[in-house]
């Protein structure tokens, strides 16, 4: 096994992480470049000649490399760049190269090890020349976004943003765009083809073609002149999965694809070798029926291809979502141990297969296992089985994979010995959990490692158990397999005589609801993280925010400020911590600030301003401060209160409902006005179809959603119909009122029923399989009752409780199987619970609303001594309120201490005391028109509790 000692002499700890900038250093050294400067972040070294002024746009060269090249072609790369004085930068060290070829790598970014920035056409031109003799015959995978110099060549070229045009796009994300000819301003599109501008000529003319492996069109492709191939499962960096057709016997085949040097390592592999290695195991174990059967290993144009049998069926995965969809719908908390006994017995019966040939399978998971229409069991994606002890790289899938696999001693670059069979007895019990529950077994990781994974992962076991028959039966057989101790998991005959014996005793469960002490505890830790982490004085972001989110906008509501501010002025109110205060004076002050001078004020409510000034008022008001609830109320008479898309995280339904707000809280007369104004655009960009009517985002504005045409709350019907219910309510409108009922109307006729459960479709083109039952409030079935239940309050048809009350059940069956962030999980889910306990009255909504949050509690994670739970990613903790922890604890005080849902404008109390008074829908209809305060709200801003937020 390479190491990186081996191939480039003794290194002293953690130089991998750095090799490549210092091999520039040494460059720059010899050169005598003073006045060079060097910065360096996580991922990329960057160096600039003196003086150097960095263009907007133009073609830029990348230079790939495989780990094993990197330092190589870095150096050589590094002295022409030198000698031509031109900026660049460079992966930092060996582990950022491994992930930029890696098999995972997004397809769009990957391979890009050298990025070089000329001065000019011909500038790059010369470079272009120059690298490419510098590098030539070196190993590297061809960079699919761009065109290679020439065929083979290491680098390759694209027209994008330098420094760019940097511009706060219409979705809320910082983006840097170029300039066309014509002065507008266009997305600097990064797609995993060669695509310029169609007004950027290149400088080196008419250069060869880009060679692209085979892949489907519009006509079938034929491979090895045999396989015509159809279409694609999913394209991956590694190379395409596709379906076809052996044209020899008609067989249908699934077609694999393996890149050159992508996915390589230190030791001269790459993704070809996996691909070879799969199809020599699928030879060895056809015999056996446990696995598809290879029909033919290929090259074609420089690409490895694998084709083998098409299993029929569907994925452990689906067939597990399906089971219990069916089994809820009978009225079954999940899926009977009748029914997961033998599928139990099926893959302990598969990986005993695997185990009597000498191997080790490595990355069993619920989507490598195909179950087909007869219930046999079929192992796919063979790639990372091994023998124990040989060299491999590292392999496995989070939370089904045993501890040694994927953080092994004194791996090299990702290569590692093959762990013994007891890592795949560790796989089968998170199986085994997954099987009976759908739970998902993957926790975060404790930093410093405090706790032993296995009493974490007991404790989830026996949470699950609490309200679920067939995980509290076998929950001793797991907790069995997920031993950290590979010596002490069970084996697999201790396995078989336990499925045999399925009613002998059974673990203990835990109570699934989480009591008041704890909820308490949760708050304290994730109040005391936001406090500590906050950074007004440093950087561009209050909070630091995850890759995914670093170009989101700061201020926002999303994964910015004012979302967490919301949050701490909330806790401010029922807590008493003089800390909490200062915080929101610290917070509001930035915000305010960032609000007055930075970006354009966009109107969604949770991406755009409309919610960081909802958030600054209510901060104004319990901080008694005139003067920053005055700012809060100038800004929000610039939001634009109509705008192409109709929604509410990014459009003007979000705009609507924050006027909406501060208009009931201050009874400006202007707000008011922009509130019908809102109301009106929303009316005229209703679309009416098949007597169902929706809001679509127009297929020409510039933004990722254009075209969309969505059901949910945050993007479509749920959430216009919202704001327009509530809009009736203050601006006393029938129009909106009754286009609020179409919309409910609309819900109901698209609604799926299960049982006690209802499900909607994302848009107009509903997945009919359980991949479109989302319980969640962005898209799913929280997000359609949240509205559903206000339109029964308003209205008294009984219908639209039914169905609110339904997609209650809809969310609590889902609860082990759903994410901890509000937009997409738990947090936004329990808000529900919590509203329909206050408007129906209903104990046990709140119940239910417990059990979410002891879903929450399981899976907190230890980081530096606080207990949080992690952010939607599964791993991480951030702070965004819809992305991550702000938003669980603005679930958790609700939960503890009462008080409305938080962004809606609600009237009547029993929205969070459970009792509706009978006069209550004649009283939400004697609000005043616009100009005159309404009834409902005497107080001046200053005197706003957090009741109102």
């Amino acid at each position: 096994m390479a190491t990186a000692s081996d191939l480039f002499g003794p290194q002293p700890p953690g130089a991998g992480d750095s090799l490549l900038a210092e091999q520039v250093r040494r460059v720059l050294w010899r050169h005598g470049a003073g006045g060079w400067t060097e910065r360096a972040d996580d991922f990329w070294f960057f160096v600039e000649p003196p003086g150097h002024r960095q263009r907007r746009q133009g073609w830029k060269l990348h230079v790939s490399a495989t780990p094993l090249s990197a330092v190589l072609v870095t150096r050589r790369a590094a002295e022409v760049l030198v000698a031509e004085a031109c900026a660049f930068k460079v992966a930092r060290g060996l582990p950022q190269v491994a992930e930029l070829v890696s098999v995972n790598a997004a397809r769009a970014w990957s391979g890009k090890v050298v990025t070089a920035y000329p001065d000019d056409d011909e500038h790059f031109a010369r470079l272009a020349e120059r690298l490419h003799r510098a590098t030539e015959h070196l190993p590297g995978p061809t960079i699919l976004s761009d065109r290679p110099y020439r065929p083979g060549s290491l680098v390759h070229y694209r027209f994008g943003a330098f420094a760019g045009y940097p511009v706060l796009g219409n979705d809320g994300r910082h983006e840097s765009r170029l300039r066309a000819p014509d002065g507008r301003l266009v997305p600097d599109h990064h797609r995993p083809w060669f695509d310029p501008p169609g007004w950027a000529d290149c400088p080196l003319g008419g250069t060869a073609p880009d060679p692209r492996p085979p892949t489907p069109s519009a006509e079938p492709v034929l491979l090895a002149d045999r396989f015509v191939v159809g279409e694609a499962i999913r394209h991956g960096n590694k190379g395409g999965v596709y379906r076809g057709v052996d044209r020899d016997t008609g067989e249908p085949v699934v077609i694999k694809q393996a890149r050159p040097h992508v996915g390589a390592l230190l030791d001269g592999t790459d993704a070809r070798d996996l691909l070879r290695h799969e199809a020599a195991l699928l030879r060895r174990l056809a015999p056996h029926g446990v696995t598809p059967r290879p029909l033919g290993l290929f090259e074609q144009d420089g690409h490895l291809f694998l084709a083998q049998e098409r299993v029929e069926g569907t994925s452990l995965f689906a067939w597990v979502h399906q089971r219990i969809a069916h089994a809820q719908a009978a009225g079954q908390p999940s899926i009977p141990l009748a029914e997961v006994l033998p599928m139990a017995r099926r893959l302990v019966a598969t990986i005993a297969t695997l185990h009597a040939e000498g191997l080790v399978i490595r990355d069993l998971s619920p989507t490598n296992l195909m179950v087909t229409p007869g219930g046999a069991v079929r192992l796919v994606d063979l790639e990372f089985a091994a023998v124990p002890g040989t060299p491999a790289p590292v392999a496995g899938t989070p939370g089904y994979a045993a501890p040694e696999q994927l953080d092994p001693p004194g791996a090299a670059v990702g290569i590692t010995p093959v762990p013994g069979p007891a890592a795949d007895r560790y796989s089968l019990g998170a199986l085994l959990l997954f099987l009976t529950s759908g739970a998902d077994p993957a926790l975060a990781p404790d930093r410093p490692a405090r706790r032993p994974g296995q009493d974490r992962l007991t404790r989830l076991v026996r949470r699950v158990a609490a309200s679920n028959p067939a995980t509290r039966a076998l929950g001793v057989t797991i907790r069995g397999l997920l031993a950290d101790d590979p010596d002490r998991r069970w084996t697999l005959e201790q396995v078989r005589d336990a499925l045999a014996r399925p009613h002998r005793p059974s673990l203990l469960p835990e109570p699934d609801r989480l009591p008041a002490p704890a909820q308490d505890a949760l708050l304290t830790d994730g109040l005391d993280f936001l406090v500590d982490t906050m950074s007004p004085g440093t950087g561009d972001r209050l909070w630091p925010a995850p890759e995914p989110y670093a170009d989101h906008d700061p201020r926002a509501v999303q994964c910015g400020a004012a979302g967490v501010l919301a949050v701490l002025t909330r806790a401010t109110a029922v807590r008493d911590d003089p800390r909490l205060a200062r915080a929101v004076r610290r917070a509001a002050t930035w915000l305010d600030r960032r609000l007055r001078t930075g970006d354009r004020l966009l109107p969604g409510l949770y991406f755009g301003a409309s919610g960081a000034l909802w958030a600054l008022f209510e901060a104004a008001g319990t901080l008694g401060d005139p003067a920053l609830a005055d700012s809060a109320l100038r800004m929000a008479r610039r939001i634009p209160p109509r705008w192409p898309n109709p929604d509410v995280c990014h459009g003007a339904a979000g705009a609507g409902l924050a006027l909406l707000h501060l208009w009931r809280a201050t009874g400006d007369a202007e707000l008011g006005t922009r509130v019908r104004d809102c109301a009106d655009g929303l009316r005229a960009a209703a679309a009416r179809r098949d007597g169902q009517v929706r809001w679509p985002i127009p297929a020409g504005f510039d933004s990722a959603l254009a075209g969309a045409t969505h059901y949910g709350f945050a993007h479509g019907v749920a959430g216009v119909g919202a704001f327009l219910l509530a809009a009736a309510r203050s601006l006393d409108d029938d129009r909106c009122l009754d286009l609020s009922r179409e919309a409910g109307e609309t819900l109901c006729t698209v609604a799926r029923r299960e049982g006690a459960a209802a499900w909607w479709p994302t848009g107009e083109e509903p997945d009919a399989t359980a991949a479109d039952r989302l319980p969640h409030w962005c898209s799913g079935s929280s997000g359609v009752g949240t509205f559903l239940a206000r339109l029964w309050q308003a209205t008294g048809v009984d219908r639209y409780r039914e169905w609110a009350e339904a997609a209650a059940c809809a969310v609590r069956g889902s609860r082990w199987r759903t994410g901890t962030a509000t937009c997409h999980g738990l947090p936004g889910d329990g808000e529900f619970l919590l509203d329909l306990a206050g408007a129906l009255g209903e104990p046990r909504y709140r119940d239910w609303a417990e059990e979410l949050a002891a879903c929450l509690d399981v899976r907190a994670v230890l980081r530096d001594g606080y207990r949080l739970v992690p952010d939607e990613s599964g791993t991480g903790v951030s702070a965004g309120y819809a992305t991550g922890l702000a938003g669980v604890l603005s679930f958790l005080l609700r939960l503890r201490h009462g008080g409305p849902r938080p962004w809606m404008v609600d009237t009547g109390e029993w929205w969070h005391t459970g009792r509706r008074p009978a006069h209550a829908a004649a009283a939400d209809r004697t609000t005043p028109p616009p100009g005159t305060a309404p009834a409902t709200s005497t107080r001046t801003p200053l005197e706003v509790t957090h009741d109102d937020t």
